[in-house]
């Protein structure tokens, strides 16, 4: 066990952390499908807008329609596809990076997750975008593309499980446990819960990681993580707590 910004950091065990404001704007959940297209651009696909698992498509056939993405919506049943279909998940031949602001460098950083994890189980790279219905780039505009403004990529190897979150140092401060000091957002769906530790045994991080990972929930993107809920216990009582599956860090062009 050791202290790093203040807070307690226990590697295989329980976290209970705490950080900056009582409450956290929601950003990050029902509005992003609301979000209209954008002006002048009919091209854009209004529905579905958010956060989706990326994976390389492996299957053996010609280019464009094959060799490209696949797309799975977070915490949803079905993916709304750019021909008005839902599906599991929904395939691109055109990754378009003209919104995310990241240098190649990083850039291929996703792509090469993409890659390794093509036919794994579980996410391991997440972006956060939307659909568009055709590529003027390319001779074959119809397949479409897919337009980045966020990546992010697993920290660790784990397969992902449970539902998808992002985690915000909310600031609250308590004399005793458990202390609901972090606010969970769920992806794509917009409702917030704050709770009071995290399980970090599942996804199976070095203590650096870990580290890491706590000083990315004080930042404004905060830190996605998959898992499951369970209880936190203490002298003050019980507080929902976040069981970690697979933590996710936001590509930047520092990092």
């Amino acid at each position: 066990m050791r202290t790093i910004f203040g807070i307690t950091i226990l590697s295989s065990s329980v976290l209970g952390v705490a950080g900056c404001s009582s409450a956290m704007n929601d950003q990050y959940g029902v509005g992003d499908d609301a979000v209209a297209v954008e002006s002048g651009n009919s091209d854009l696909i209004a529905d579905p807008y958010g956060y989706f698992g990326i994976a390389k498509d492996v299957r053996k056939c010609a280019f464009p329609m094959c060799g490209g993405w696949f797309l799975t919506s977070l915490n949803r049943s079905a993916t709304r596809c750019p021909d008005g279909r839902d599906a599991a998940s929904c395939y691109t031949p055109v990754l378009d990076w003209s919104a995310a602001g990241l240098p190649e460098d990083q850039q291929g950083r996703l792509l090469a997750a993409c890659e390794e994890h093509g036919s794994s189980a579980g996410v391991y790279a997440i972006v956060h975008g939307r659909f568009a219905r055709s590529d003027r780039a390319t001779a074959n505009p119809e397949p479409g593309r897919f337009v980045i403004s966020e990546a992010w990529l697993a920290e660790g190897d784990m397969v992902s499980r449970g539902s998808f979150v992002r985690l915000a140092d909310n600031g609250v401060r308590c004399v005793a446990a458990p202390c609901p000091s972090i606010t969970e957002t769920s992806i794509n769906l917009g409702t917030s819960t704050d709770i009071a530790g995290i399980d970090w045994t599942p996804a199976k991080l070095q203590d650096e990681q870990i580290a890491e990972c706590v000083e990315n929930m004080s930042t404004p993107d905060g830190l996605l993580v998959a898992g499951s809920r369970y209880t936190v216990t203490g002298e003050a009582g019980a507080a929902p707590g976040r069981i970690a599956t697979a933590a996710y860090y936001r590509l930047t062009d520092a990092k």
